[in-house]
């Protein structure tokens, strides 16, 4: 069996499928999907619905599927009478932080409730379901998994989105060692993680921002051995970016192998 790792999809399906035929992906090997494979792009619905099928391919919580389940649940309790939805203050509702521009889930919002009630129910309770957590050994080397953060204390091997606190969760997916203030390089003794040891396969900050970027200026996977005193693993290689530069990464988790896959065909 093969493991590999790849993040931040963004909608973005014909990319995926040439990932999956360029590592030349079988029954045999596993595949962790590192969060935000819906929205920019058009397709998240029928990404998220193919890898709902795939026994070897897990997805795992990113900050966009946190933002489309949360608008799911508000919207649901709108329509239920539950919540005003004017009584919001200046604040964004929910619905509308997923579907801002910004964001991007206007494509996904509108794949979504195009589908049956059925298919909505089972899409909502499969990202309800998701991990934001997972710790594995390959090798000698032990993997922690998760789209872009991790907790202070000690855990054990995974996490569930049903096993921590809203603000945990929301930690978990949005907060960053990338945005951290200080030279990076510098270790400060700081540990807001609980396992030193790991190496930190992350997405959600594609690497072009972090200036890592081949000649052509195309988005490269981006490791360390000494990030803020972490060994840190970036995977996202700009599929947000819509743009030259937006490439999918996928690493082989046994070989350390790259394979890079542009956001369209050369």
């Amino acid at each position: 069996m093969r493991t590999f790792v790849l993040s931040d999809i963004h909608g973005y399906y014909e990319p995926f499928l040439r990932m999956l035929k360029l590592i030349e992906f079988s029954d045999e090997d596993q595949l962790y999907v590192v969060g935000d494979v819906i929205d920019r792009g058009d397709e998240g619905i029928r990404l998220i619905q193919d890898i709902m099928k795939r026994d070897n391919v897990e997805l795992f919580l990113g900050n966009h599927e946190l933002m489309m389940l949360q608008a799911i649940r508000y919207q649901r309790k709108v329509e239920n009478g539950e919540i005003d939805p004017l009584d919001r203050g200046e604040h964004l509702s929910p619905y509308e932080l997923w579907t801002h521009p910004a964001n991007g889930g206007k494509a996904t919002h509108d794949q979504f409730f195009a589908l049956s009630q059925e298919e909505q129910d089972e899409i909502e309770e499969y990202l309800a379901s998701l991990r934001l957590i997972k710790r594995i050994k390959v090798g000698k080397t032990s993997y922690h998994i998760s789209h872009s953060y991790s907790l202070s204390k000690h855990f054990g091997k995974e996490i569930f989105l049903k096993d921590v606190t809203p603000k945990q969760a929301e930690s978990i997916v949005w907060d960053s060692l990338f945005e951290m203030e200080g030279d990076p390089n510098q270790d400060t003794g700081y540990r807001p993680f609980g396992y030193i040891g790991d190496t930190y396969i992350v997405g959600h900050i594609f690497t072009q921002r972090l200036g890592i970027s081949d000649e052509n200026g195309r988005g490269i996977i981006f490791k360390s051995r000494k990030y803020r005193g972490y060994k840190v693993i970036d995977m996202d290689c700009g599929m947000a970016l819509n743009n030259r530069s937006s490439r999918l990464g996928c690493m082989n988790l046994e070989t350390g192998e790259e394979y890079y896959v542009p956001l369209t065909e050369e």
